[in-house]
């Protein structure tokens, strides 16, 4: 089972050196295509033979993963598998030698796993008749004494023979041998999907960068000089630091403007959420933002704004893939007048779907995203006389038709990340955005108000803010879990109050003061003790 070592191993240190206290993947490799080239010899048994065809699978497996190495770097948890692989093959090998009577030299050793296996039938048919013909003697009290001597003498002078002839019988070595095959089989498929994912992969890069990227010459630069031509993926974060090099953005003041400019190029760019993005992804992002060298400041000039010294995110424009009907749908639904939503259009390449609510009915309009070398700017949008008006970005564009455009249509199944004292919890926006006054009065109510204030932006601080947005940054607050539990049902159930036995009512009285629902405890005097017996809801004014 040889193999020559295989660099990308070596490279890990996949292999122990010369004292290091285990065997180097040569050695091991060499050591095993010794020990099973011998105790096959002259041998038939299955166990054996077994062992070796899984060994041989697995040594395959990691010779074609040396290979996939000379192109591909290894995940750091494939490096500790492999490790880990060759740490269990290096005992496995240990133990058969040694179960199997194997010297240091490669010769096969006197050992009861030979002789016993061959003998044990014979001494099962012919003992039970010897032990009847000895019974039937005037000896058979001297055959039973001479017999407990020579097995007292067997287990103090040589306990690890006898010990070894008692394996050997049960067969203890063929069923631990039996363990390290499946074990084996364990780590061929692991080390097979690996390979086959990789390879994969490399396909994968091959048509991406070759074919896709072919028709945006800037793009493929870009590309190929930040991360190589056979790169089928690029983690998002890596993706977004080039962007900012490029665009020369790297020198961005402020921590809130750098992980606002960060995170909203993620959402965007990444547009299945996987934390990687390939260069199909990086082509959509460009037909709405690019070139490449202005992206960065196309997204900053259209959809960041600055309040009071603070950049914040401009809350009409959505990155969710929905459709028309779907989105029309949600604003009859909850928007209201002068409620508008941009988003990019699947209409075509390079198009923006403003959708807006006038004198009760849903309308569209497309908006354009032309050549970069217009002097009036690249966002342009019908005049309504059959001419084009040009805008330098987005925002400019949204600011001069605010008469129609009022304020922004907030997406009801925005997923609001909470944590309540260390317990996630997940819902949707929606449940907190009824335009009734019993519950817009509401803590969460006034927190997710969609309704705009005086700066035609919404209200409520979640609209404002990135807390909440993400699991990674969720809304935290102090407060009893089981208890909010109470208060998120009386959203979901129309106002209506269910208290579970196990909730103490003073505790969820303090909750409800705390999160301003509509009702006030009734107390009852018992043993001298005010006691809280119910709860009767209250008019809102």
């Amino acid at each position: 089972i040889g193999c020559g070592e295989p660099s990308v191993l070596r490279s890990r240190e996949m292999g122990k050196s010369k004292g290091s206290g285990g065997l180097g993947l040569t050695a091991l490799m060499k050591l095993g295509q010794q020990t099973m080239d011998t105790l096959k010899e002259g041998s038939e048994q299955s166990v054996l033979v077994d062992f070796d065809n899984e060994w041989t699978k697995v040594r395959s497996q990691l010779e074609h993963i040396d290979n996939l190495g000379k192109n591909v770097e290894l995940p750091q948890d494939m490096e500790l598998k492999i490790k880990k692989i060759k740490s269990d093959m290096e005992k496995m090998i240990t133990f058969v030698r040694k179960a199997y009577g194997l010297s240091d030299d490669n010769r096969r050793k006197w050992s009861w796993t030979t002789y016993v296996p061959v003998a044990k039938p014979a001494i099962q048919t012919l003992g039970p008749a010897a032990c009847v013909y000895l019974s039937m003697g005037q000896y058979l009290l001297v055959y039973i004494v001479v017999s407990v001597l020579i097995i007292m003498v067997l287990l103090k002078l040589q306990k690890d023979l006898v010990v070894d002839f008692l394996k050997a019988w049960k067969g203890e070595n063929d069923a631990k041998t039996y363990k390290h095959i499946k074990k084996l089989r364990e780590h061929y498929e692991t080390l097979r999907e690996f390979a086959t994912f990789q390879n994969q992969l490399r396909r994968a890069r091959t048509f991406d960068v070759r074919s896709i990227l072919e028709d945006n010459k800037a793009a493929r630069v870009f590309w190929t000089r930040h991360f190589g031509a056979n790169k089928h993926s690029v983690k998002t974060p890596r993706m977004i630091e080039a962007l900012l090099h490029v665009n020369n953005q790297t020198h961005m003041v402020g921590k809130q403007m750098i992980e606002l400019v960060y995170n909203t190029i993620a959402n965007i760019i990444d547009k299945n959420n996987d934390g990687v993005v390939s260069p199909i992804e990086l082509l959509d992002f460009l037909k709405y933002f690019g070139p490449v060298h202005k992206c960065v400041t196309r997204i900053k000039e259209s959809l960041i704004y600055e309040d009071n010294g603070s950049p914040k995110r401009y809350p009409w424009f959505t990155w969710r893939s929905k459709d028309r009907q779907e989105l029309e749908s949600l604003m009859k639904q909850y928007g209201v007048d002068g409620d508008f939503v941009v988003r990019c259009s699947s209409r075509g390449e390079g198009r923006f779907a403003i959708t807006f609510i006038r004198n009760g009915n849903i309308k569209s309009v497309l908006a354009y995203y032309t050549s970069d070398h217009s002097p009036q700017g690249p966002f342009s949008i019908t005049d309504g006389k059959g001419g084009m008006l040009h805008y330098k970005n987005l925002a400019l564009l949204v600011s001069d038709w605010r008469k129609v455009l009022k304020q922004a249509f907030m997406d009801p199944e925005t997923l609001v990340y909470f944590s309540i004292s260390g317990k996630p919890f997940e819902v949707q926006a929606s449940l907190f955005m009824q335009r009734s006054r019993k519950y817009a009065r509401t803590l969460l109510g006034e927190m997710f108000d969609p309704r705009p204030d005086e700066t035609k932006f919404p209200r409520g601080k979640f609209w404002k803010s990135d807390t909440g947005h993400t699991s990674e940054n969720p809304i935290f607050l102090d407060r009893d879990s089981s208890a909010f539990n109470v208060i998120l049902n009386w959203y979901r159930y129309d106002g209506k109050l269910y208290v579970p036995g196990n909730i103490s009512k003073e505790l969820m009285a303090e909750e409800m003061t705390f999160f301003k629902l509509p009702f006030r405890p009734e107390y009852k005097e018992v043993s001298g003790v005010q006691s809280i017996t119910s709860f009767v809801e209250t008019k809102t004014k």
